[in-house]
């Protein structure tokens, strides 16, 4: 720009072109200006609101998360139902635990993530494996009612049997009972059977204030079995989605056998973890009466341990005021039970006798049809903030544009380094370089040469008459500029320059 102005064609001030060469430089000279920027000015203030350029284009341009889904073959190793023996071996009642029993078991309680040994799963893997679980079969129940007065009638009972607290000297019928355990020895049956009782004592008023209430026990046989989960994996850690669907009874799990003698060593299968689990969700919760036992002044809970009141707490409803509603636990108790065993078919797969101790046409090696997700980063394009970048762009290059009319009658490239500057303004240093070759001829025929920024000496013009009455002409001086090294010193300070 500053070249341009020096080929005008009237030429320009110093002024001037001090005063272009300013607003050129950033906003706050131009601004510094006012009304005299000129064009030079108003151009460097468009090019410096090109700094809104960024965000526009940050803005047009976004990153969103996007699934792709593709159906693939899934290969993983997962025992379909347990191998014969799993809990440990039995003989004369007693129960010595598999080191698989004890690991399901202990991962179940910690909450262990289920691996598997899987592969071709890249993203989010859907699918339905065919898994350990249990059966429920041959259910039964007997239900005793209740009338109003039985509430505060000290000799009213209902259940199996009934308790006394000696030190309370209060009498109890069962209120809410959960028992897991396995069959007696050399039961008359086809596979290894466990149980499930329960007993739930409910009562509340009707909106005519009418009484309801019972006591209900019921006692069902579990099996093991095969059963089908649909589960979600990602990487090697498995989920299960939805609760298992039997496929068929397991038929290798022939622990008590008749045929086989009391005292004989006999593989057991699930009653480890039949045993562990009742730990945890087994309640025996009793209600006694009150000594003074009438109408309004009922019964309350029995004494109970730790664990059978977490129970009783876990299940009491208590969404209603007028009366005593306990929730079936059975269905949490078989979906704590199927995992514990979905859990012993992923750690069966470390037998390397599994597969001959399962029946016969099973494997632990499962391949599956799976819908596998993965989660992929998409760019997408809004037009509306990209095209006002653009057109801040354009206008920008339509201002700039006109700063370089006339460059090509110069007749070759001005780069307006230091050097050309100094050839343009014919600086001492510079005098034998050919001006029209420019700074290539400078670096060419002075390009070892090594100068400095500092003091000098030259010739000062001093005017007026001496003490001779003789005009003065040019005398020795000093001046701070560039100049070869060797004829330049490091100026004194508070030294004043005539130069």
């Amino acid at each position: 720009m500053l070249m341009l102005a020096l080929l005008g064609s009237g030429g320009n001030t110093i002024s001037d072109l001090e005063r272009q060469w300013e607003v050129s430089q950033s906003v706050a000279l131009a601004l510094r200006h006012n009304f005299r920027m000129g064009f030079a000015g108003f151009t460097t203030i468009i090019v410096a609101l090109m700094i809104v350029d960024g965000p526009l284009l940050q803005r047009a341009t976004t990153v969103h998360s996007a699934m792709r889904t593709e159906n693939i073959t899934l290969s993983l190793l997962l025992a379909p139902e347990l191998p014969t023996g799993f809990s440990g071996v039995s003989q004369n009642g007693a129960l010595d635990l598999g080191d698989g029993a004890m690991q399901v078991s202990e991962d179940w309680k910690n909450k262990v993530p289920i691996e598997l040994n899987v592969q071709s799963c890249n993203g989010t893997c859907a699918t339905t494996v065919r898994a350990p679980g249990v059966s429920l079969s041959n259910c039964s129940s007997k239900t005793w009612t209740l009338v109003e007065e039985d509430l505060y009638d000290v000799n009213a009972t209902w259940g199996t049997w009934r308790s006394y607290d000696s030190a309370t000297d209060m009498f109890g019928n069962p209120m809410f009972y959960v028992r897991l355990g396995y069959l007696p020895i050399h039961t008359p049956q086809g596979s290894e059977i466990a149980s499930i009782e329960t007993g739930m004592l409910q009562w509340w008023y009707l909106e005519d204030d009418t009484f309801v209430g019972d006591y209900v026990s019921t006692m069902c046989h579990y099996t093991p079995a095969i059963l089908e989960y649909e589960v979600s994996i990602q990487g090697r850690q498995l989920t299960i989605i939805k609760p298992g669907r039997t496929i068929k009874t397991a038929t290798n799990t022939l622990s008590y056998n008749i045929d086989l003698p009391f005292d004989q060593i006999q593989p057991n299968t699930i009653d480890a973890l039949t045993m562990y689990l009742n730990l945890y969700v087994g309640v025996n919760a009793s209600v006694g009466f009150r000594a003074n036992a009438e109408p309004g002044n009922f019964w309350g809970l029995a004494p109970m341990s730790t664990e059978y009141r977490a129970g009783v707490v876990k299940y009491l409803d208590y969404s209603s005021d007028d009366g005593m509603r306990i929730t079936d636990p059975t269905p949490d108790i078989l979906a704590d039970l199927n995992e514990m065993m979905f859990r012993a078919g992923v750690v069966s797969t470390d037998w390397s006798n599994a597969t001959s101790l399962m029946d016969e046409g099973l494997s632990i090696e499962q391949t599956l049809q799976s819908t596998q997700t993965v989660t992929e980063n998409v760019y997408r394009a809004d037009l509306r903030w990209f095209a006002g970048a653009a057109v801040l762009e354009v206008l920008a290059v339509l201002f700039v544009l006109p700063l370089f009319w006339g460059w090509w009658r110069l007749d070759k490239v001005q780069m307006l380094s230091p050097f050309d500057l100094a050839l343009a303004f014919d600086a001492p240093l510079l005098k034998d370089v050919n001006s029209a070759t420019g700074v290539q001829d400078v670096v060419k025929q002075m390009g070892d040469v090594q100068i400095r920024f500092g003091m000098s000496a030259g010739n000062a013009k001093v005017s007026g008459p001496g003490d001779d009455g003789a005009e003065l002409g040019r005398v020795p001086g000093f001046r701070l500029g560039f100049a070869e090294s060797r004829v330049v010193s490091e100026p004194p300070k508070g030294m004043r320059f005539d130069l």
